[in-house]
């Protein structure tokens, strides 16, 4: 029963994620438009070129706080990130519990002094 919730949870949230990577892409693009305003408008000497690039970063940083569906798309890739890890993790659990078994190591010898 975990891994059939675990297998719905990772697949719910990939399909979410892959459904809102135009909304990802474009909050790379505003997070882009506010770095690069905000690296100009330290660099600007001129009042006005302040004021444009200050202009710049704001609408950047106004995009990127109003682009919900792009947190949430962020959201759910790292749920369906956790999803994987989790998912490996049991299987790599898995098969050390069946390796590290002492009996089992103990049968395979025995066999093999029998032959």
């Amino acid at each position: 029963m975990k891994k059939l919730l675990l297998i719905v949870f990772g697949i719910i949230a990939a399909i979410v994620a892959v459904a809102n990577i135009g909304s990802i892409v474009a909050l790379a693009l505003s997070a882009a438009a506010a770095v690069f305003g905000y690296h100009y408008f330290r660099k600007s000497d001129s009042t006005i070129g302040r004021i444009l690039w200050g202009i710049v970063m704001l609408v950047g940083v106004l995009t990127g706080i109003s682009n919900i569906p792009a947190f949430i798309g962020l959201l759910a890739a790292a749920g369906a990130y956790y999803a994987w890890r989790k998912w490996k993790l049991n299987q790599r659990t898995n098969n050390n519990v069946i390796d590290a078994d002492p009996f089992a190591k103990f049968e395979k010898q025995w066999n093999e002094f029998n032959k």
